[in-house]
C-alpha cells in the first residue's frame, strides 16, 4: 500500500465472507479494518457474494472491476517482489501492454526435432527484430492495414513476423515437456502469476463464453493450471509471446575514494549481491511437487492438453538484455539460445529504462 505506484489493492476472497469478517486472527482483522477504511487502497472482492464459485480464475474476472488498465498479480503465498524490479516491469508493460509481462516465467521443451528447430528459428527471428529495431517490433501483427502498408513500402511478399510453432499431436504424436527447473529470461512461454502484469481488457476475453471449456478444464484438473491457461490464451489472442523482466535489481552504492597516486577523489560503485531477495529454484517454491504424488507429470499433462486445444505454442520470450552488451550465448544444454549476464542487473543496465535505449519506445514509428 505504501508503494507510490499502487492505485488500489484487490483481494479476491474465494471463501465465504463470514470466514474473513468473523475471524479472530490478527491478519484477518487487519484486512477487514483496511477494507473498511476509505483512505486505504485495499478492497475485498467476495466471489461467492457476487454469484461466483470458488475458482482461481476469479482474479481474472471482469467483475473485480479494476480502476486502472494495468493489473499486477500476486499469489496469496507470494513471492512478493521489491518495488524497484516491479517498477522496471511496469515500465516494460507500458511499452508492451498488449502482452502478458512476467518475471517468474517457465520454458516449454520440445522432444520433437521438427518443433525444436522451428522454435529455435522463430525465437532467434524475434530477438533479431528487437536488436535491429525492425518495423515488426513496432507494428502489431493483427493490425493488418498498417502491416500491409509497411510491406508495400518495403516491397515484401510476407510480413516476416515470428510464427507460432504448430503442435500436431494427433498426426505426429507431438508432446512437450514442462521445464520447472529454471525461470528463464529467453524462450519463456508462460508466466507464473506472482509478479505478472496484464491489461484489464483481457479479463473480458478470459471469461468469454467461447472459452468455457478451458475454464472448466482448470476447475476439473488436479493441478488447476490457471497460469498455463492464461499465458497460452493471452499469447494466442495477442499473436505475440510474453515479455520478461528481472525479478531482482542489484543495488550499487557510490563511495568517494582518494586516489593514492593523484590525490583526486574518484567515485567507486560497490555492488551488493542479493540486496533484493531472489526466488531461486528452491524446494520452498516447488513444495507441491513433493506434497502430491506425480505433481510434475500432472503439470506436464496439463500443458499438453492446453496446447493441444490451441494447436500451437508462442515463439518464446526475449530477455531483458536483448541487443545489449549483456546478451550472451547460452549453454547448448540449456536449450535457450541466449541468456542475460548478469542474470540480475543493475537498473541502468535495463535498456527500456533509458531514453533512447532498445525497447524504450515500442509505439509505431511514423
Amino acid at each position: 500500500a505504501s508503494r507510490k505506484g499502487t492505485a488500489e489493492i484487490i483481494l479476491v476472497w474465494n471463501s465465504d465472507k463470514t470466514v474473513l469478517i468473523e475471524s479472530d486472527k490478527t491478519h484477518a482483522k487487519e484486512i477487514v479494518d483496511w477494507a473498511n477504511d476509505d483512505s486505504h487502497p485495499l478492497r475485498v472482492f467476495y466471489s461467492l457474494e457476487n454469484g461466483l464459485e470458488n475458482n482461481l480464475l476469479n482474479r481474472y474476472h471482469p467483475m473485480i472491476n479494476p480502476k486502472h488498465e494495468a493489473i499486477i498479480y500476486f499469489d496469496d503465498d507470494g513471492p512478493f517482489f521489491a518495488e524497484e524490479p516491479m517498477d522496471v516491469g511496469f515500465q516494460l508493460w507500458k511499452f508492451n501492454s498488449d502482452v502478458q509481462v512476467g518475471c517468474m516465467t517457465r520454458n516449454i521443451r520440445f522432444p520433437s526435432k521438427r518443433m525444436n528447430e522451428a522454435q529455435k528459428k522463430t525465437t532467434e527471428l524475434r530477438a533479431q527484430h528487437y536488436r535491429d529495431d525492425a518495423w515488426q517490433s513496432h507494428i502489431h501483427p493483427y493490425d493488418t492495414e498498417v502491416v500491409e502498408k509497411a510491406m508495400v513500402e518495403r516491397n515484401l511478399k510476407e510480413p516476416g513476423y515470428p510464427q507460432f510453432t504448430p503442435i500436431c499431436r494427433d498426426e505426429t504424436g507431438d508432446v512437450v515437456e514442462y521445464n520447472y527447473f529454471v525461470f528463464p529470461h529467453y524462450k519463456a512461454h508462460m508466466s507464473l502469476p506472482s509478479g505478472s502484469i496484464l491489461h484489464r481488457n483481457y479479463l473480458c476475453f478470459i471469461w468469454h463464453p467461447v472459452f468455457n471449456q478451458l475454464r472448466q478444464f482448470i476447475l476439473d484438473h488436479p493441478t488447476h493450471p490457471d497460469d498455463m491457461t492464461i499465458s497460452t490464451l493471452v499469447s494466442h489472442l495477442s499473436g505475440k509471446p510474453i515479455r520478461t523482466f528481472p525479478r531482482s535489481i542489484e543495488k550499487t552504492e557510490r563511495r568517494n575514494l582518494r586516489d593514492v597516486d593523484t590525490g583526486e577523489n574518484k567515485s567507486v560503485f560497490e555492488n551488493y549481491e542479493g540486496f533484493h531477495s531472489k526466488v531461486e529454484n528452491g524446494e520452498h517454491r516447488r513444495k507441491l511437487l513433493w506434497q502430491q504424488d506425480d505433481w510434475g507429470n500432472m503439470r506436464e499433462e496439463a500443458i499438453n492438453s492446453i496446447l493441444g486445444y490451441f494447436g500451437s505454442i508462442n515463439p518464446g520470450s526475449i530477455g531483458w538484455c536483448a541487443g545489449t552488451e549483456y546478451e550472451v550465448k547460452s549453454n547448448p544444454k540449456e536449450n535457450l539460445t541466449f541468456n542475460c549476464k548478469p542474470f540480475y542487473p543493475e537498473r541502468h543496465m535495463v535498456p527500456w529504462i533509458n531514453e533512447g535505449g532498445i525497447g524504450f519506445d515500442e509505439c509505431p514509428k511514423k
